[in-house]
């Protein structure tokens, strides 16, 4: 509590560390002064007790400085005092008090960044050095100080030079640590920034200039008088599914931005999937898809929610886009220790292996599904970085014109809820492998 005196919040972390270091020296000077200004008095040496009464009050006199806040007027009174008092001390008794003067050196140098204030002090330690060694008999009428004392000011000075160098390179550490976390952080929304323009040219341009498009031929039609109910439900489609799109742009680029706003918890996933379904009613009447739902009521993830709509919903829109006609989707899970899996199987085009390894890591190319459907989703890219975010895991398995199975594992409640933390993080790294190897050859 001593040492923060006079500290406030809204200090810079260097005036703060400053502050602390003048409290740390006045106070560490305080009870010594006064102790050896009784014990010299009662040796009858009395200048140098009062010598050494004086430094005290003047350390005392830096600590209320300090509490009102004159930080500037704490600095130059701790130095300038003890630089007077030491000089007297080393000139007049010869106690070795001079390496308190380098000491004083060294703590200016770290108050204050002002060169001249450092060249200052730097001449007036040397000055003083010179006149300690070039008159060594000033004193005559006391005895000097015992030969233990020389030896206690050269050890205290020894200490105080190792300790205050080394407070100060932890400061430095720490800013070298702070700094590099930040550029990582800095590396990190670069990446998001770019990923979040790359899907707004992927996902967004192509179809406003498709909206556009039909836009234009809807304003023919109306002045020919031959307006198409069918023209007009695929406008709206494409209208609704590019508002999705939007939709998850903004969540991603929220979280990433922000952080996850609602912390993960319990999510059941049969409801999620049944409003997700209903959202895609039309398509899948459109193409005669047959959905099978096999999950049980009770079934429930660790999961932020609306990152995990926003999962499930890319990749149930990518199942029925490549389905073929009269198709099956099949939507079930599993367990494993950790993890509850939900398994999204379709009986679709199917990719091929080398291009199934890059999709959740490169951003694909615009694709029509297999009645030329436009996409609704943001890609897998941001399914895969939702998923992580909440230290989950995804795969796929596919077999070209047999169909996929895009997997997604994330904790279950029973496992999560204890060590869902920063610990998962290394946990999930290797869950990752250890999931993904005997499952990469089989569909």
């Amino acid at each position: 509590m001593l040492t923060h005196i006079g500290t406030d919040p809204s200090m810079s972390y260097m005036d703060f560390k400053r502050a602390h270091m003048v409290n740390m020296i006045a106070l560490l000077c305080i009870l010594p002064a006064i102790f050896f200004s009784i014990t010299n008095f009662f040796e009858e040496r009395y200048l140098l007790a009062m010598i050494n009464f004086s430094n005290g009050l003047c350390d005392i006199g830096v600590l209320l400085f300090q509490y009102r806040g004159k930080h500037n007027h704490a600095k130059l009174m701790l130095l300038t005092s003890n630089f007077i008092f030491f000089f007297l001390g080393a000139i007049l008794y010869h106690n070795c008090a001079e390496y308190f003067l380098v000491c004083i050196l060294i703590s200016s140098t770290l108050l204050y960044d002002n060169r001249r204030t450092h060249i200052f002090f730097g001449l007036a330690v040397t000055a003083a050095v010179v006149l300690i060694y070039t008159f060594p008999n000033v004193n005559s009428f006391e005895e000097p100080v015992p030969v233990v004392r020389v030896l206690y000011n050269i050890i205290c000075s020894l200490i105080f030079i190792v300790a205050s160098v080394n407070f100060f390179l932890q400061i430095i550490y720490s800013n070298m640590k702070k700094i590099e976390d930040q550029r990582l952080t800095l590396q990190a929304i670069n990446r998001d920034k770019e990923k979040i323009f790359s899907i707004i040219a992927h996902d967004i341009k192509s179809p406003f200039a498709s909206l556009e498009t039909m836009v234009l031929a809807l304003r023919d039609q109306v002045m020919n008088n031959s307006i198409s109910a069918d023209f007009i439900q695929q406008l709206h489609l494409r209208i609704v599914q590019q508002n999705q799109v939007l939709d998850d742009l903004l969540q991603w680029g929220s979280s990433s931005l922000q952080g996850i706003s609602n912390p993960p918890g319990r999510v059941a996933i049969k409801p999620i999937i049944q409003d997700i379904l209903r959202f895609f009613e039309e398509q899948i009447a459109v193409k005669q898809l047959n959905i099978t739902l096999n999950i049980s009521n009770t079934e429930q993830v660790i999961v932020n929610k609306d990152h995990f709509v926003i999962i499930l919903r890319n990749l149930i829109s990518n199942a029925i886009k490549f389905s073929y006609v009269t198709g099956d989707i099949n939507i079930f899970t599993s367990r494993d220790q950790s993890f509850t899996f939900v398994h999204i199987k379709d009986q679709g085009i199917g990719i091929n292996p080398s291009r199934s390894a890059l999709l959740f890591n490169v951003i694909q190319r615009k694709s029509l599904g297999t009645v030329d459907e436009p996409g609704a989703g943001l890609g897998l890219v941001l399914c895969k970085d939702l998923i992580e975010r909440n230290c989950g895991i995804v795969h796929i398995n596919s077999i070209p014109n047999k169909g996929s199975i895009f997997t997604v594992g994330l904790p279950t409640p029973t496992a999560a809820e204890n060590d869902f933390n920063v610990k998962n993080e290394q946990q999930y790294s290797k869950k990752k492998w250890a999931y993904e190897a005997p499952h990469s050859q089989t569909l």
